[in-house]
């Protein structure tokens, strides 16, 4: 998979100094559905206390719209939490029925149209800091090995953002 597609993200971390941040955010979730064909992709932070997630930035690409600020609560998906704490990656073609993403099923795969998802962790001097989440809703995706190392390499490039 070429990394061209990662041109604006490398651009504005290039200029994370004077960047605006959520732009920055953009540009990553947007290079990242192109680079990964995906329908919804997102940055979501951890707090301190790796208690939650807050999505900064989620792009839908079928639509090309943005939003911003949910939460997901460790308390109310631990097993998520767990495993992509754990393994820096979860990768779940049938999201809606695997054990690290089934208990979002009812509260976020089924209103948002979810059948596979690939997330990828974010860290800091090997701490989690964060998530970039890539989601299909047009269907089952097998997500492969070039999609892995796509979203390795973007989440490296995002640590950066952060001091």
């Amino acid at each position: 998979m070429p990394h061209s597609s990662m041109l604006r993200t490398k651009g504005l971390i290039a200029q994370r100094a004077s960047a605006d941040r959520y732009d920055i955010f953009k540009a990553v979730c947007q290079d990242s559905a192109e680079g990964v064909d995906a329908d919804r992709t997102s940055v979501w932070t951890f707090d301190s206390e790796l208690s939650q997630i807050e999505c900064q930035c989620c792009y839908d690409a079928l639509d090309k719209s943005f939003t911003k600020g949910f939460v997901l609560k460790r308390e109310d998906f631990p097993v998520y939490f767990k495993a992509i704490v754990e393994d820096n990656i979860v990768n779940a073609p049938h999201a809606r029925t695997q054990q690290a993403t089934r208990e979002f099923t009812e509260p976020y795969f089924i209103p948002h149209g979810i059948h596979s998802l690939l997330d990828f962790i974010i860290q800091k001097d090997l701490v989690p800091i964060g998530i970039i989440c890539c989601e299909n809703r047009r269907g089952i995706r097998q997500w492969d090995k070039a999609n892995e190392d796509y979203l390795r390499t973007i989440a490296t490039l995002t640590s950066f953002l952060f001091n």
